[in-house]
């Protein structure tokens, strides 16, 4: 299991796919939305263009190990294990140039299965359970942009492979163009 972040206005026990795509969209697919960094969660846990919220809260969770066949990297090849598995499934042929980048076979996948002309969330909730059900449980992205082997970002697609190890309330200042954690105001929940 490997440890990640996700940051919220909102207390739970587990994830609800329910409202996904309801605070910053679905850009990286559909699926709970996860850091390796700690300070990203906390940034992320106010929304965006709103007031500044009284109640945040920080998650510590763990989710499967990636491995080179189950998760899908945004801006990277996607692996020949993936593509066949998807290919099989699918019954058709993949074109190749769909299979160049993790966000492209993706978003190809979405708008196959529900014959959409348009990415929504309809088209990435279909490419999400799809690749779940063939074994890829993620999509990675780095980061930072400029560090692809920095600290990692991912989407979820099925919210029973994020277990919730520990739940904190946060308080949060904003600190130049991010929010920060208020020295002290940890508590475990």
């Amino acid at each position: 299991m490997t440890t990640f972040y996700h940051g919220s206005p909102e207390l739970f026990d587990k994830f609800d796919l329910s409202k996904a795509g309801d605070g910053t969209g679905i850009k990286f697919g559909f699926g709970v939305y996860l850091t390796e960094s700690e300070a990203s969660a906390v940034h992320y846990s106010q929304p965006r263009n709103q007031p500044l919220t009284k109640d945040h809260y920080l998650y510590t969770v763990e989710i499967p190990d990636l491995t080179d066949d189950n998760h899908l990297v945004s801006a990277k090849p996607v692996p020949a294990a993936i593509v066949q598995r998807a290919k099989a499934n699918l019954g058709k042929p993949i074109p190749e140039e769909k299979t160049r980048q993790g966000k492209e076979f993706r978003k190809w996948l979405g708008l196959t299965l529900t014959g959409s002309k348009k990415v929504d969330v309809a088209s990435e909730k279909a490419a999400a359970e799809f690749l779940d059900s063939i074994g890829v449980f993620c999509n990675v992205w780095p980061q930072a942009q400029s560090k692809p082997d920095g600290l990692k970002n991912c989407a979820v697609f099925n919210a029973a492979n994020v277990q919730i190890v520990k739940r904190e309330h946060i308080e949060i200042n904003r600190q130049g163009g991010h929010f920060v954690v208020v020295e002290n105001s940890i508590k475990t929940i």
